[in-house]
């Protein structure tokens, strides 16, 4: 039987496979990535965030929930070392978003608490379930909730990726489960000019 960790690896991993074989994730006889889009959602404190606000700064978007025991502790744990290496000026360029695809239990300043846990540059994000939905789609996140939302008894399987979008709002890359803090301090340094 397959570990609810393994599975969400897996969810990852195929979303990964979706975009890399090029599928609904690339404009057809293109090489552009079919990933982002505007999107409008609210902070911890119920202000409205659009995607436009962070143009001219890379933006690393990142769906999880903070009632997820083991892969979003480990992904933004792992974002947030690299961001610690990142030298400063660098770091300065771009804005971290954890949107939270569990608006029932992530809201007010526990949302913003936790993303802020991991690094200073990381804000959490969440909106109603279409907002969330939308831009889920926007960006070939997937996720699924498993037991009863009713009695907020229950877990959400979602994808694993830190996707990287540049200044004005185009897909550059992105980093699966199993980045390093090297590999995307490394990958960043590249990409963020």
């Amino acid at each position: 039987m397959m570990t609810r960790r393994t599975l969400l690896i897996t969810l990852g991993s195929l979303s990964l496979l979706v975009f890399a074989a090029g599928g609904l994730l690339r404009k057809p006889g293109s090489d552009v990535a079919l990933v982002g889009g505007p999107f409008q959602l609210q902070d911890g404190a119920g202000q409205t965030v659009r995607d436009t606000d962070f143009q001219g700064k890379y933006m690393l978007v990142y769906f999880g929930y903070t009632f997820c025991p083991d892969v979003c502790p480990t992904a933004l744990g792992t974002l947030g070392t690299a961001l610690d290496m990142l030298p400063p000026a660098k770091l300065e360029q771009l804005q971290a978003v954890f949107i939270s695809v569990d608006p029932k239990r992530d809201h007010g300043e526990d949302l913003t608490a936790y993303a802020a846990a991991f690094h200073p540059k990381i804000i959490g994000l969440t909106g109603d379930m279409d907002e969330i939905n939308r831009v889920a789609a926007a960006y070939g996140a997937r996720f699924s909730v498993h037991g009863d939302p009713e009695s907020d008894d229950y877990s959400i399987d979602h994808t694993s990726i830190i996707y990287v979008m540049d200044p004005k709002g185009k897909f550059v890359t992105q980093f699966t489960h199993s980045a390093t803090p090297e590999s995307m301090l490394a990958k960043l340094e590249q990409v963020i000019k």
